[in-house]
């Protein structure tokens, strides 16, 4: 398959993903969202394990920076150290709102997520198909995440609430980045990381749709929505610091772009 072929292939899930979005109705949030099956307080925090496990999230952030601060400073990194920054908020934002759970605190549960998903996908394109074009694409992409969260958020204040940006924010990125790795692959040891973080989005997910279930099956130890937390933050946490570097060689690549537009330089 030519890479104008591969590249077409992932237009087409964008704007599938987009026309059925915009043919949905309204999708406003679930009233039940709010209830965790495990609500018990420990030392005065209320829901405490859902608090807490957040923490796996501040760490996996902490160590993704380690990592990315002995790498060379460059394009790639510095998106990579955006999105482990992103990380650490995304633990102390869902701590925030397991705390006090309410659509106004949601907000920043999902802010972080939505600059984490923007982010992991620019760094992805960055690495599969040139630097320059994930770059143009980061800003757009965090704008976008940003704007969904806000959009639903005012939704909900005016009494229709609507999740349909949030959802394809979300959601899109976990088909888009595996079509990447499936239509530019690298190495296995260079696509093995990306793999085991969607395994560990799946299984946490998993986790999080059956809540209650985990929560009476251990005897009320630990709840599916704790286990989502740490499954979702080990994947985050093997990611390797060589991925930073390990940007797009593929001369082929490289010549589905108008010489006008993008250089060799600015895509290597």
């Amino acid at each position: 398959m030519s890479t104008k072929m591969k590249l077409g292939c992932i237009g087409v899930v964008v704007l599938f993903a987009m026309g059925v979005m915009l043919t949905q109705p309204p999708i406003p949030q679930a009233a039940a969202c709010h209830a965790f099956a495990d609500d018990a307080a420990w030392w005065g925090i209320v829901n405490a394990q859902n608090v807490l496990s957040n923490m796996a999230f501040v760490i996996a952030g902490l160590i993704g920076l380690m990592k990315v601060g002995r790498l060379p400073k460059s394009a790639v990194t510095s998106m990579w150290r955006f999105f482990f920054s992103a990380v650490v908020l995304v633990g102390l934002g869902s701590g925030y709102y397991h705390w006090l759970p309410s659509n106004n605190t949601l907000v920043w549960d999902r802010l972080p997520m939505t600059l984490c998903f923007s982010a992991l996908t620019a760094c992805v394109c960055a690495e599969r198909l040139g630097v320059k074009f994930g770059q143009r694409l980061f800003v757009p992409l965090v704008i976008s995440g940003v704007f969904s969260v806000f959009y639903w958020w005012l939704s909900e204040q005016h009494g229709f609430g609507d999740l349909r940006p949030y959802i394809v924010v979300q959601y899109l990125p976990m088909v888009l980045i595996p079509l990447m790795l499936l239509l530019f692959p690298k190495t296995p040891r260079q696509d093995r990381p990306y793999w085991l973080l969607l395994a560990s989005y799946i299984i946490a997910k998993g986790f999080e749709l059956n809540d209650g279930l985990i929560f009476n099956l251990t005897n009320e130890v630990i709840s599916g929505h704790t286990l989502k937390h740490l499954a979702a933050a080990a994947g985050i946490m093997l990611l390797p610091p060589t991925i930073s570097t390990e940007v797009s060689k593929d001369e082929e690549v490289k010549t589905i772009f108008p010489k006008r537009f993008l250089t060799k330089k600015e895509l290597l």
